[in-house]
């Protein structure tokens, strides 16, 4: 069942994560609640105000989808308490105040109608009810009530909104005080998890071994056999942060993809729409850029498999059943020598014992290749790279 549940995650490789909620009204931030000290009253009074005029789900779902994403991550609830669907455990809820919406189901019927997986971001952190704090600092006696909270949670965003794919957890402590796996009854919740949604996948974040291992804005990929996943920002702050200009370029957001994919992970990348709901144009603009050169090289990130050694001169190597991708992050001219690549790489066989043809995936080009020993020689490139973030060619048996 694992690696049933599991096909569609590497087959994906990239995914949209959705930072949105009452802190984007504020424009500093996911946690400005808790950073600025910012009163419970006022914190709370924001809630009447959240009615988010350009808020279109369906918007963000085909942007995913023009990007060459494969799912998204939307953060359901995150510390500060506010929760976007409709509960029954608190009226710190979207569907009580405001435009009286409930944006889990907006957002999950708005991605699934364009064919894309959905993921929900569950914060089990929580800086709005007392017996977070109170069990954080070492209260036992208000185990009970928080848990009670956070199963409930998780039972309605899994039992109220058709199929959801992947539980992805976060913010299991308050003021650098972890709970256990145990405090939060982490075992069992994913049980129900499991019971309500067979087919769904989870992160490790609520302290079991689950589905798949996480790393954030730095690439640390898991051990092999080990499915994994590194989530970062198009700029630096998760939630929308007006004077956050620290933009990555639409290179290194290609070699983050390529880099996460040639080593078996998933590639989780973040946007953080205004409080009117709308996506800013610098970091909608880098996912369109990205969705074109996955138009044209998604073959060599989707569901390829993870090498022992995926490295070479001029970048990573991928491979997806007869065909063996180079990404040539680092252009060599107009000959290319691939060298150093053993069998692994070359299906199993010994470099130079089988003929092989190649071709410029990013043009269609043919280029005339041969053998020299273990050295595979590539001929008759353009001296400069067609697309300078990354140039695949393809190679595979004749």
């Amino acid at each position: 069942m694992t690696s049933d549940r599991m096909a569609w995650f590497r087959q994906a490789r990239f995914g949209m994560f959705i930072h949105w909620g009452l802190y984007s009204l504020l424009e500093k931030g996911e946690w400005i609640f808790h950073m600025e000290g910012i009163p419970d009253a006022e914190y709370q009074a924001l809630a009447d105000r959240f009615d988010p005029q350009s808020f279109d789900p369906r918007a963000w779902a085909r942007l995913a989808k023009r990007a060459g994403m494969g799912y998204v991550v939307f953060t359901t609830k995150h510390h500060d308490g506010f929760c976007l669907w409709d509960t029954a455990t608190t009226d710190f809820c979207s569907t009580k105040h405001g435009a009286k919406r409930d944006y889990v189901r907006e957002v999950a019927d708005a991605f699934r109608a364009e064919g894309l997986k959905v993921g929900l971001y569950y914060s089990l952190g929580d800086w709005h009810v007392p017996c977070y704090k109170a069990v954080a600092e070492g209260d036992g006696s208000q185990v009970a009530a928080l848990r009670d909270y956070l199963h409930t949670h998780v039972r309605e965003l899994l039992s109220n909104y058709g199929q959801i794919d992947m539980l992805w957890y976060d913010g299991a402590w308050f003021d650098d005080n972890y709970l256990t796996a145990e405090t939060l009854g982490a075992a069992e919740m994913n049980a129900m998890a499991r019971e309500l949604q067979p087919h769904i996948v989870i992160n490790p974040r609520a302290g079991t071994e689950e589905d798949f291992e996480t790393c954030e804005n730095e690439c640390h990929p898991a051990p092999h056999g080990t499915d994994w996943e590194m989530c970062i920002c198009v700029n630096d702050i998760w939630g929308y942060c007006k004077h956050d200009y620290n933009y990555k370029t639409y290179n290194q957001l290609i070699f983050q993809l390529v880099n996460c994919a040639v080593q078996g992970g998933n590639y989780l990348l973040n946007v953080g729409p205004t409080g009117d709901g709308v996506i800013p144009g610098a970091q909608a603009e880098r996912l369109e850029a990205v969705g074109r050169w996955m138009a044209v090289h998604g073959e060599s990130v989707r569901g390829t498999e993870r090498l022992r050694k995926p490295f070479y001169a001029f970048g990573r190597v991928t491979r997806k059943e007869s065909r063996v991708y180079l990404h040539a992050f680092y252009w060599p001219g107009s000959t290319m020598a691939v060298a150093n690549l053993g069998p692994d790489v070359w299906w199993g066989e010994n470099p130079g014992s089988i003929p092989v043809s190649a071709r410029v995936l990013t043009t269609g080009q043919q280029a005339p290749c041969h053998w020299e020993g273990e050295r595979l020689i590539i001929e008759g490139l353009p001296e400069n790279p067609p697309d300078q973030a990354d140039t695949v060619i393809v190679v595979e048996p004749v």
